[in-house]
């Protein structure tokens, strides 16, 4: 898209067949039934839809936002299917452009709810605020206690940023909001504070997001052996967690966020075998925790203890680690095997420490510090 189009009110976005333009006067009538049709559901969290939304009331909206698209101060989108069918609404508002940055709102009638509607259609107006308005931030509110617009913006690749307190008005009351955050799609460059690590055949790197694919098989293919004990390898397991999760390491590698995840890669071929994470920081203590897996096709080689060793050594020499926690469900023996592996000392086994397929287990602590490793694994 040309920068240009960007100050032009009728601008359109397509993605397969979701339409999205800018709201015409035709649309009053549409408007007032998906509103009408859509009351029940979103009248807890949208203030204007109430009983009696008029065709008139309807009509001076959309008035109103063509007004402020001709004033640059928002981008006001009808959202239709490929028949023109109206299925919602959404909207960049309070555009910054020397700030780079807006709010991002919308919303989809009861009849396309839960179908990737409005996840999709933030993905094509943030694309086309960050290429074309040269935005570099856009922030996305949503009550504490609004589960569906929360996941919304996490499967669009929003990160959390925190709950802000007296936030949004609803009835007169101010209530506090969870804020995410949807910031420009990242290249495959590498980050410049994350370590690049060697040692033998393997290689440590920051993940790329054109490692999505690879990230996917690796998982899928070991549904019997990580699915078994970690809850998050499951079958559901889709692009769009894949390009969440690897969205969400690079930014914690940027200060944002503590999942600081390595992709352990094979040194000559850069195939993806596995992933090495430092996470749970507390830095009161100087502690964090040390988590890796390693595909099916690549277990029993050695991988995960060398890569474990090999990061720990990194991050133990820096003043802010003194000591890394890896913590395993008790009966995870080829985890705690890697644990050893690596040089890390049995601490015991502590109750109720960890969750799995939502009952409380025991885990087995082992620790890592700096003289662990100045004895060869």
């Amino acid at each position: 898209m040309h920068p240009d189009a960007a100050s032009s009110p009728d601008i359109e976005l397509h993605d397969g067949p979701l339409h999205l333009r800018a709201w015409r006067d035709a649309d009053a009538a549409a408007l007032a039934a998906a509103v009408a049709d859509s009351r029940d559901q979103l009248a807890p969290w949208l203030p204007w839809c109430r009983e009696g939304y008029t065709l008139a009331q309807a009509g001076r909206w959309i008035a109103d936002t063509c007004q402020a698209g001709k004033r640059g101060d928002s981008r006001d989108f009808a959202i239709l299917d490929a028949d023109g069918h109206l299925l919602g609404g959404i909207a960049l508002q309070r555009i910054e452009r020397a700030g780079g940055s807006a709010n991002l709102e919308g919303w989809v009638r009861r009849s396309h709810q839960g179908q990737g509607v409005a996840t999709r259609a933030i993905g094509m107006v943030g694309a086309m605020a960050f290429q074309a308005l040269a935005l570099r931030r856009i922030e996305l509110l949503a009550r504490i206690d609004n589960p569906a617009a929360r996941r919304c913006a996490e499967k669009a690749g929003a990160c959390f940023s925190g709950i802000v307190p007296e936030r949004l008005l609803d009835a007169g009351q101010y209530r506090p909001a969870a804020l995410y955050s949807l910031l420009p799609e990242e290249t495959n460059e590498d980050i410049a504070g994350a370590p690049l690590l060697h040692d033998g055949p393997l290689r440590l790197r920051a993940f790329r997001p054109n490692d999505l694919e690879a990230l996917l098989a690796a998982l899928h293919e070991s549904m019997d052996s990580i699915g078994y004990w970690e809850d998050w390898c499951r079958p559901s397991y889709a692009a769009a967690d894949g390009r969440h999760w690897i969205a969400h390491t690079r930014r914690s590698w940027r200060g944002v966020g503590d999942q600081c995840a390595l992709a352990i890669v094979d040194r000559a071929s850069d195939a993806l075998l596995g992933s090495v994470s430092i996470s749970q920081w507390h830095a009161e203590c100087r502690c964090a925790s040390l988590g890796y897996w390693v595909r099916q096709s690549c277990q029993g080689r050695g991988i995960a203890s060398h890569a474990a060793r090999l990061a720990a050594s990194h991050a133990l020499r820096t003043p802010a680690l003194q000591r890394l926690e890896i913590v395993t469900l008790e009966g995870n023996l080829a985890s705690r095997r890697v644990a050893e592996k690596a040089g890390a000392r049995f601490e015991g086994i502590a109750r109720c420490r960890l969750r799995h397929r939502g009952l409380p287990q025991s885990a087995a602590i082992y620790a890592l510090t700096a003289a662990d490793l100045a004895t060869p694994a």
